[in-house]
């Protein structure tokens, strides 16, 4: 199930707030690390979310769908 924007902001904050309170962290390894969580927080916001979309079909008609994006 996809979490909420309330819990992707509040996952990406204690991100930040893990490695700029951490002084005796590498930098590059602060950055790969942070990217890594990052992803998994954005992922697990995205996947499993039911999304609507629309386009136009081959005889110029809109067409509406509505699905859950997968990985």
């Amino acid at each position: 199930m996809a979490i909420s924007v309330n819990d992707l902001a509040q996952r990406l904050q204690s991100i930040k707030d893990e490695y700029s309170n951490n002084p005796n962290i590498n930098p590059a390894v602060a950055r790969r690390e942070m990217s890594e969580k990052e992803a998994q927080a954005i992922a697990d916001f995205v996947i499993g979310r039911e999304t609507t979309v629309t386009g136009t079909s081959q005889s110029g008609g809109t067409v509406t769908g509505t699905g859950v994006i997968k990985e």
